[in-house]
């Protein structure tokens, strides 16, 4: 008989290789044995993800297999709920959006997804996102973390003027500003004011557990 310890490995396991049939099995099989959502969520789903982001930070997965695991998991989630949500509350909240100008969505709906997998509620506001409208859901919603998206050289100025705006209105000291993209750097990140920069997804991921000091 399979115990628990075994059915959350092959859990961790089964996400790791992106093997969603035996994914699904597994859950199915860790809820007929009477596993704790809780630790089906943290030590099986959550485990394989940390799986796949060290196969990523070797250089043996790539972006697409970040994507398809953060799918995967993301509907292996769905089959849980209600389950999920009255058994986990979410490590932390966040706000994102792609700033005014600029309409690209590809990477922030990656980080989005990724986020979500990891245990974030997130809110995404989508693209072209203005200044004001990033304020006035700050100061709405109170997210813990605010997620900056910029594709375009021209809209970085943006992602300046958004983080000085929130200072303005007095909502800077109360949330993490996490900015990502191309364009930008860790160094262009600090000039103009955010607390990080995430180069990819995996390392949004990161830096935004490490920002909300909830990185094990």
């Amino acid at each position: 008989m399979i115990d628990n310890a075994e059915l959350l490995r092959n859990i961790a396991d089964a996400l790791a290789d992106l093997n969603a049939t035996d994914l699904r099995t597994q859950v199915t099989l860790a809820l007929s044995a009477g596993v704790p959502i809780r630790k089906l969520i943290q030590e099986g789903l959550g485990a394989g993800m940390r799986f796949v982001g060290e196969r990523y930070e070797r250089g043996e997965y790539f972006l697409s297999e970040l994507i398809m695991a953060s799918l995967t998991m993301t509907e292996t989630l769905e089959l849980l709920t209600p389950e999920r949500q009255a058994a986990l509350e979410p490590i932390g909240s966040v706000v994102i959006g792609t700033v005014e100008g600029d309409l690209h969505d590809i990477g922030k709906n990656i980080v989005t997804s990724m986020l979500e997998s990891a245990g974030f509620h997130v809110l995404d506001l989508g693209v072209d996102v203005a200044p004001a409208r990033f304020v006035e859901t700050v100061r709405t919603v109170a997210p813990d973390l605010l997620c900056l998206s910029t594709l375009l050289s021209v809209t970085i100025p943006k992602v300046g003027e958004t983080i000085r705006a929130l200072d303005a209105e007095g909502l800077r000291r109360g949330v993490k500003v996490l900015v990502g993209g191309r364009c930008l750097n860790r160094e262009l990140a600090e000039t103009l004011g955010a607390d990080a920069y995430g180069l990819d997804a995996w390392a949004a991921v990161k830096e935004a557990k490490r920002l909300l000091n909830n990185d094990q």
